[in-house]
C-alpha cells in the first residue's frame, strides 16, 4: 500500500512539473514602442509543421490587432518572425528499493528489485522577435516552452494562452514615450 501511495504521489508531482508552462519576454529598453503602428511577417527560420504554421501565426496576429497593430503587406514599421522547436524529455523513476532493515534488502533478508519506470514527454518551444524594419534591430522576444500534447484541441488552447501571455503586458512598460 505505501508503494502505490509513493507512485500516485510521484506521478501527480511530476504531472504538475510537466504542466507548467514557462514564458520570458524581454525588450531593447531603448526603443520607443509608441513609434510602432504596422507590422508585416517574415519567412520563419523553423517553421511549424501542418496547420501548425498557420495556427501560430492567427494567435500572434490576433494579439498584435488587440495591442492596435495593424498587419500591412508592404513598409511595416516593424517585422515578426517565429521559430519552434520540439524535443522529447525522458523522466526515469525507479521504485521498489530500501524496504529492508539494511540497504538494498528486503524484510527478510534477500534483496529487493527495483522497478524502472520511463516516460516520454514532449516539449515545445515557441520564440516570437518583434525587429525594427530599417536595420532589423531586434526590438521585443518572447519564449513560450509547454508540453505538448496528443490532443490537437488541447494544443491549440495551450498555444493561445501562451502567446496571450507572452503579448499581456505588451508593449513594454518602461519604453520611451
Amino acid at each position: 500500500m505505501k508503494r502505490i501511495l509513493a507512485i500516485v504521489a510521484l506521478a501527480l508531482l511530476v504531472s504538475s512539473a510537466a504542466v507548467a508552462q514557462k514564458t520570458n519576454v524581454d525588450w531593447d529598453r531603448q526603443a520607443n514602442f509608441s513609434l510602432y503602428h504596422t507590422y508585416m511577417w517574415q519567412k520563419s527560420p523553423h517553421p511549424a509543421k501542418g496547420f501548425w504554421d498557420q495556427r501560430i501565426t492567427d494567435a500572434v496576429d490576433k494579439q498584435l490587432q488587440a495591442k492596435g497593430l495593424t498587419k500591412v503587406d508592404s513598409n511595416p514599421d516593424m517585422w515578426v518572425v517565429y521559430s519552434n522547436s520540439i524535443h522529447d524529455q525522458k523522466e526515469v523513476v525507479g521504485t521498489g528499493y530500501n524496504m529492508g532493515p539494511y540497504w538494498g534488502w528486503g524484510p527478510w533478508g534477500g534483496p529487493t528489485t527495483t522497478t524502472y519506470n520511463t516516460w516520454v514527454t514532449k516539449i515545445g518551444t515557441l520564440v516570437i522577435e518583434l525587429s525594427a524594419d530599417k536595420d532589423h534591430d531586434l526590438l521585443w522576444r518572447g519564449s513560450a516552452t509547454d508540453t505538448i500534447s496528443d490532443n490537437s484541441n488541447k494544443n491549440i488552447k495551450t498555444l493561445d494562452n501562451a502567446v496571450a501571455k507572452l503579448f499581456k503586458d505588451y508593449p513594454p512598460k518602461d519604453s520611451k514615450k
